[in-house]
């Protein structure tokens, strides 16, 4: 048995969890459990968040697995994942955009949305600030406790600094010759002279207020720490742990300290840098105004209503726009009056417009508001949930980019009514890989496809030599993916877009079908002819015709589909009986299923079972069909017989029953009790659960497959956490893969992956488990064929083994690495060789 690792390069309701940790199971942040509220009829995405006052304990850093791991990287290209800031060049030609994973800064053309230039970095910038001649940029490094001077025009990192612990954010003063870093962990501000690019002074601040956002469809989270800002040479700071706003000059250190209220968190200065304004957090509602002139506060007003901490001011300071919860409202800072809320939806940053006429909502509709009339004037995004923002110094032009709801880049005109969406679409350079989240494996297992979510595409990978073959661009959040049974095409559906894309996987063309949004599962029939694809939106299932690529027959509507939380927010489950007469969809909000006879492609019966079913499983006959009811803790076996199908057993099984697989002389059924985290075994002539096997503490099942034989069953599960404080965070992961024998009921084997998996397919030969971990990017396989020398994956050891891997040999790819020893070299030809001649 082998394990390698493939690396492939390459949406909102507010919950606050009070932890100092997010820990995601493989995909769903814990808390009480969210999967509970995680669910949605139209299968809207989800963000959990979390805010603390730093600093506090720090988590572990993120380590690797301990066994032998190939990795396969595929593709030179430079990649743009996770944005954490962005700022506009001074002359308004480009925007700058710091990628915390892949330790990068990318300019972009913001007209084109041209990648002008990547520029590598030592550190994991999380914040960047530009010179005002345009000519440097400084980062924040937050987890390197570095900060990065770059010289913008040799695209060239010319200094990296060692400042405080947790370096948050990255200001330049007005004249271009001093930059702040603020330090979150040591609560202190380092000054760093350009000219030098040396550290000239540390000044005591205080404590930094954090959010980290998680979407758990994904797993990607975004981290964020309010204030402080510069006003000249003055850093105005909200110290959140001592319930004042600071007052710094950073040219000698002296300080003066105002008591603001509790929970100071957003600031915004005036461009003359004569006045602030203060936001502090959800209960407090106050909102300062600080002449910074004087060192006093010239007014406190009461919110009606709790502020979320983004805030932006006018040019002549008279008005501000603060966020609240779904809304933002406009402040008279003359009078202290609020305005009522102005729907925006959840806003994340608040910027000002070149013209100093408007407000910029950086969120999913990129609200724009009038200073003049207080009122909202257009949303001008609408494309996707974006996390950071930044607007043209010179002109109605801004830029927003996403990054717990994928990497996008979207360019707004903010020109007042006349302002628009001008474009749209992927951030990171082609070919990218990002959030490998689904998988299918041919029948052969000689090729996988992984589809990637934030990057909108799948991944064509020789599964044995880790090459990938073609990158094929899917539509928006793609979701499930499925290949015909005679492996020669891949079906990939999309949640956020109208688009089915079928895939032809010896060359990587495509065709698109146009279908509904909020398609995700889909199954084949077995003559290879037709794509099913469940909707949620509609609820109903589309028919497609994979020969003339074109909708065939009506949609069926079904019950009430949606998303139905487990690990990475999964939709309510379609399955396929094994002879392709009969469909089946769990309609969990109708606590019901669709039973669809596929010959006349009719819905033969809708019939009650157990409470929020979410998948269903058949039996190797196609004569039973599983339903597990997430909130019943029960599977109710369905008799499949068309019309005449009904329930003749229910079968109490553990907490939150999710995949079920029954072995093939259907004498046993194995049942992933998700929030029991274990698996129970069923004896199907008894209807009764008689054992449950454990599975690691602290982590989550997401994939549970039998072989053809019905010899072994196998589970991977595994956790995603971040833990934040001390001003900053810091993620790791596990994984495994655990083999049960069905013969005893026990594991016989772990097989650590040492990353969190979003989904199991197994090859219908068996030969081969592919595992689709976002954390990643990219695949672990786990080899199940037992005989080292057939390379091929044949099924026996021959002469085209021994030219097989002759070939990856001379061409030292990984998967010439035979004896592991994570290099290729003569001991690898020697190795097989000897395994060769023993044959299998």
């Amino acid at each position: 048995m082998m394990i390698r690792t493939n690396v492939v390069p390459g949406r909102i309701a507010r919950a606050g969890i009070s932890a100092s940790a997010l820990v995601l199971l493989c995909g769903a942040a814990t808390a009480t459990p969210p999967c509970l509220e995680n669910r949605s009829p139209d299968g809207d995405p989800y963000v959990y968040r979390s805010f603390e006052e730093m600093p506090c304990d720090t988590g572990s850093d993120w380590q690797q697995g301990r066994i032998a791991v190939d990795f396969y990287t595929a593709g030179d290209a430079v990649e743009a994942d996770s944005h954490s800031s962005a700022k506009f060049l001074p002359d308004g030609s480009a925007v700058v955009v710091a990628n915390r994973d892949s330790r990068t800064l990318a300019v972009f053309d913001p007209l084109t949305r041209n990648l002008v230039a990547s520029i590598p970095l030592s550190g994991r910038p999380e914040s960047v600030a530009i010179t005002p001649d345009g000519l440097r940029a400084v980062t924040a490094n937050l987890r390197d406790n570095t900060a990065s001077v770059v010289d913008l025009l040799s695209g060239a990192e010319i200094a990296v600094i060692p400042v405080g612990t947790s370096p948050t954010t990255a200001l330049i003063n007005s004249g271009g010759t001093l930059a702040v870093i603020s330090n979150g962990g040591s609560q202190d501000a380092s000054v760093i002279d350009l000219s030098t690019l040396a550290v000239v002074r540390t000044v005591a601040t205080g404590g930094v207020f954090t959010q980290v956002s998680v979407n758990p469809e994904t797993a990607a989270y975004a981290f964020k720490a309010y204030g402080p800002a510069l006003a000249g040479n003055t850093l105005v700071f909200p110290d959140a742990l001592s319930e004042q706003t600071k007052l710094i000059d950073i040219t000698t250190g002296a300080t003066t300290s105002l008591a603001t209220g509790v929970d100071p968190v957003g600031v915004a200065v005036t461009p003359d840098g004569t006045k602030a304004v203060v936001t502090h957090y959800f209960a407090s509602r106050k909102l300062a105004v600080i002449d910074i002139a004087s060192g006093t506060i010239s007014a406190t007003y009461t919110s009606p209503v709790d502020m979320w901490g983004p805030v932006t001011v006018n040019p002549s300071g008279t008005k501000a726009v603060v966020a609240v919860q779904n809304a933002c409202r406009v402040v008279n800072l003359a009078t202290g009056a609020f305005s009522s809320d102005i729907s925006t939806a959840s806003v994340n940053e608040l910027y000002t417009s070149a013209d100093g006429q408007y407000a910029v909502c950086v969120g999913f509709r990129g609200s724009l508001i009038s200073y003049a009339t207080s009122s909202w004037v257009k949303d001008l995004n609408n494309f996707v949930s974006t996390s950071v923002g930044a607007v043209s110094p010179a002109g109605p032009l801004a830029v927003q980019f996403s990054d717990t709801f994928g990497e996008d880049m979207v360019v707004m005109n903010t020109a007042g009514a006349g302002g628009s969406l001008l474009s749209a679409g992927p951030s990171g350079p082609v070919p990218e890989a990002d959030r490998a989240r689904t998988v299918a494996v041919t029948p052969d297992s000689l090729r996988t496809v992984v589809v990637n979510s934030h990057s909108q595409n799948a991944s064509v990978i020789d599964s044995y030599t880790g090459e990938v073959t073609a990158w094929v661009g899917v539509d928006r959040r793609p979701g499930e993916v499925e290949i015909t049974p005679d492996g020669t095409k891949a079906v990939v559906s999309s949640r956020d877009g109208t688009k089915l894309s079928i895939i032809t996987l010896a060359d990587g063309s495509k065709t698109d079908v146009t279908i509904s949004t909020r398609a995700d599962q889909v199954e084949i029939s077995p003559d290879g002819q037709f794509a099913y694809v469940a909707v949620v939106v509609s609820d109903g299932v589309w028919r497609v015709n994979l020969n003339t690529g074109a909708v065939q027959g009506p949609m069926l509507a079904t019950g009430n589909m949606g998303s139905t939380g487990y690990s990475f927010q999964q939709f309510s489950g379609m399955t396929l009986s094994p002879d392709g007469s009969t469909l089946v969809t769990c309609d969990s909000f109708s606590n019901a299923i669709t039973i669809i006879n596929t010959a006349t492609w009719s819905v033969v019966k809708t019939l009650a079972v157990g409470t929020f079913p979410t998948v269903a499983s058949f039996s190797a006959d196609s004569s039973k069909i599983y339903v597990s009811n997430r909130d019943a803790d029960t599977v109710s076996v369905v008799t499949n017989a068309g019309a005449a199908s009904a329930v003749t057993a229910t079968i109490v099984v553990g907490d939150g029953p999710y995949l079920t697989r029954a072995t093939p002389d259907g004498s046993k059924l194995y049942v992933c009790n998700w929030f029991a985290n274990n698996v129970g075994v069923v004896n199907l002539g008894t209807n009764t659960q008689f054992k449950t096997i454990a599975m690691a503490s602290g982590e989550s099942m997401d994939g549970l497959e039998i072989d053809p034989t019905g010899s072994n069953v196998y589970v991977t599960h595994g956790q995603a956490s971040i833990s934040f404080g001390g001003g900053g965070y810091s993620t790791s992961q596990t994984g495994s893969l655990r083999v049960i024998s069905t013969a005893t009921d026990t594991i016989t084997q772990t097989i650590p992956t040492g990353r969190c998996g979003a989904m199991l397919a197994l090859s219908a030969n068996g030969y081969l488990a592919a595992i689709a971990q976002p954390w990643g990017d990219g695949v672990s396989f786990v080899d199940f064929v037992d005989c080292p020398a057939d390379f091929d994956h044949s099924g026996f050891a021959d002469t085209d083994d021994y030219d097989a891997f002759v070939q990856a040999y001379e061409l030292g790819i990984i998967a010439a690495d035979f004896d592991d020893s994570g290099f290729v070299d003569t001991d690898d030809f020697d190795a097989f060789v000897h395994a060769y001649e023993a044959g299998c």
